[in-house]
């Protein structure tokens, strides 16, 4: 039940989620940029030409478009023009970063090219600022700027496609589930059961023209293995509905995409901003003695077995600290930068409204603390700076979420084939009872009827060793449908067998009635419960009469089997009657009347049943073959 509604609960998370946090993201990071191009003085035409290769790289990320190799490369081809496009028309009086180009190289070229490839632009935005003569931490910067953007980018679309692929893929790994349990199955029972039907076809060939002595015991042989056959199945059937303890959960990981790209941004971010702490004028080396422990330490609680006590610390350690440090030594400024991924791991280390609340005032008190140290900063600066933090924050949660997300869909995907598995394992355990033991009941009874007539009758006990034969072939054939969850039962076959069978063991049969026009499910539903109620009768009565009615009325099909002969309950009720009555969808009676009579009814709607309360469950493939007649 557990597993059930998990998997419904990760059926229901909307892959929506994932690609609103790329295209979050995305937004936030042409907003940045925009912010930068402004702060540096550019005029609006520079700007809108930076802002050229931003129309591909959408269309690149765009799902419905990604099976559509050429048109992908092309639109990597027009991003990477694009972003050389601004040298041609404006020179090099720009703010070159071409984290556009990192993020569709990952996007659309395989792995083991695209890393390369992204490295060199990486590289080439670090030598385009070394060209200009800008310093280490600026050339730093540009680069770290690339790489970051591109990795905010791709990380986020890889995992919006995995959570994609996930919930695609899993009606087809439940199909597979189900394909191979039914293998599984199919192997089992034949390796079980196919061997002894084959005996006892071999006997009965035998019989046929022997000598009556050895033809008797030939048909002796043959019934004691129908019945023993019957014994094995009813013992595969009663494992088969067993509880089994349910197979572990695999242990499923938080994807290696969202770990070492959040971890290669924050190294990346810190390394930035602990550079530029100590390149700035007043800075001084030996404090990296201090602040490379404190920040290793303050994001390791952030991001490993996180927890409220662990945020709490890593606050304690950081935000406090660092803001009274700033009054003395303004360098320090810059480690303000990462609060970001303090207010991304609020985010996913609290519930709303809590986490939304303490994001929400980490952002305002940065916000404060521009305008406590003076000299303040430009407002456009400020909302570079705030716009920051939302990306950061905003990229720690997403792949936190995200990476929550798989393993979710992941362990889903397990728990919905394990469940598959074990519909079909109890679906077979129900045919294997209601169709196969059928007919092993009848060819044991047939059996006896014969070996009693080969000295009376043998042209009749010829005649039945015949109709044996073909039983028993068919037993064989049901054998493999119901592992192959073909089976289909038709109430006028069934209803001629049920007359044969009970004839055979001595009843007197009255059938009444007539079930009209039905749908098919209806009509297999009405055969299997008429098979059980007539091994119920041979198996648990000393009947002499039995009576069958159909009615139809109102639309309603009614089934009532009423047989004579009824002794007292004994022991726990059999697996037949539970079955039927989840067959028929709880609309069966089954109880003694007076007399020493027992009676059984079932009704359903002539019509198609509603999908909930399908009575019919002995169809497992709408591409079945004939219905198989039970004698």
């Amino acid at each position: 039940m557990i597993r059930t509604l998990r998997a419904a609960a990760a059926e229901d998370l909307p892959s929506r989620m994932a690609r609103g946090m790329l295209w979050t993201a995305l937004v936030l990071l042409f907003v940045l940029r925009a912010i930068h191009a402004v702060e540096n003085g550019l005029p609006g035409a520079v700007v809108a030409l930076a802002a050229a290769p931003y129309p591909p790289l959408i269309a690149i990320l765009v799902r419905r478009w990604r099976t559509r190799r050429r048109l992908r490369y092309g639109l990597l081809g027009a991003v990477t023009a694009l972003v050389l496009l601004p040298f041609a028309l404006v020179g090099a009086d720009w703010d070159w970063l071409p984290w556009t180009v990192a993020a569709a190289v990952l996007c659309v070229l395989p792995q083991r090219i695209a890393w390369p490839l992204f490295t060199l632009i990486v590289a080439a935005a670090f030598g385009g600022m070394a060209l200009t003569g800008a310093s280490f931490p600026g050339c730093f910067w540009q680069a770290a700027a690339t790489a970051t953007d591109g990795l905010i980018v791709f990380s986020l679309y890889a995992l919006a496609e995995m959570v994609d692929d996930l919930h695609a893929a899993r009606k087809e790994q439940a199909r597979l589930a189900l394909v191979r349990e039914r293998l599984r199955l199919d192997g089992e029972l034949r390796g079980a059961l196919d061997g002894e039907l084959a005996a006892i076809s071999d006997r009965l060939r035998g019989a046929a023209g022997a000598a009556p002595p050895t033809a008797l015991a030939e048909v002796n042989e043959a019934t004691a293995a129908a019945r023993r056959a019957l014994a094995g199945i009813r013992a595969t059937a009663s494992r088969y509905r067993a509880r089994e303890e349910p197979d572990a959960a695999p242990v499923i990981g938080s994807p290696r995409q969202a770990r070492v790209a959040l971890v290669a941004v924050i190294v990346l971010q810190s390394t930035k901003n602990l550079l530029y702490m100590v390149s700035q004028p007043g800075g001084d080396a030996r404090w990296l003695i201090v602040a490379v422990p404190l920040v290793a330490c303050v994001m390791l609680l952030l991001t490993w077995r996180r927890s409220p006590v662990r945020w709490v610390v890593a606050w304690a350690l950081f935000v406090p600290p660092v803001w009274a440090v700033c009054f003395f030594l303004p360098t320090v400024s810059f480690l303000t930068y990462l609060w970001g991924f303090v207010m991304g791991a609020a985010l996913v280390t609290f519930r709303p409204p809590r986490s939304w609340a303490v994001a929400g005032g980490l952002l305002a008190a940065h916000a404060v603390f521009f305008n406590v140290l003076p000299p303040a900063p430009r407002p456009v600066d400020q909302a570079a700076f705030l716009v920051s933090d939302l990306i950061l924050g905003g990229l720690f949660a997403s792949l936190s979420r995200l990476a929550g997300l798989v393993v979710v869909l992941e362990r889903a995907r397990h728990e919905v084939a394990a469940a598959v598995a074990t519909a079909e394992r109890l679906r077979v355990a129900r045919d294997l009872h209601d169709v196969l033991g059928y007919t092993l009941s009848a060819v044991a009874l047939r059996g006896e009827l014969a070996a009693r007539l080969l000295e009376r009758d043998p042209d009749r006990a010829g005649a039945e060793l015949t109709g044996l034969r073909r039983l028993v072939e068919r037993s064989r054939a049901e054998l493999g449908s119901i592992t192959g969850g073909r089976i289909r039962l038709r109430l006028d076959r069934e209803l001629d067998a049920a007359v044969d069978v009970l004839t055979v063991a001595g009843i007197s049969v009255r059938v009444r009635g007539d079930a009209g026009p039905r749908a098919e499910a209806v009509d297999t539903a009405l055969a299997a419960v008429l098979r059980e109620c007539v091994t119920n009768v041979l198996r648990h009565s000393e009947a002499r009469v039995c009576t069958i009615s159909l009615v139809r009325a109102d639309g309603t099909v009614r089934l009532r089997v009423v047989n004579d002969g009824a002794g007292p309950a004994r022991g726990e009720p059999g697996s037949g009657l539970a079955g039927l009555a989840e067959r028929t969808g709880g609309r069966s009676t089954a109880g003694p009347l007076p007399g020493g009579r027992f009676e059984v009814t079932a009704a359903f709607a002539a019509g198609e049943p509603a999908p909930h309360s399908e009575p019919a469950r002995l169809s497992g493939d709408p591409d079945g073959v004939d219905a198989v007649a039970g004698v």
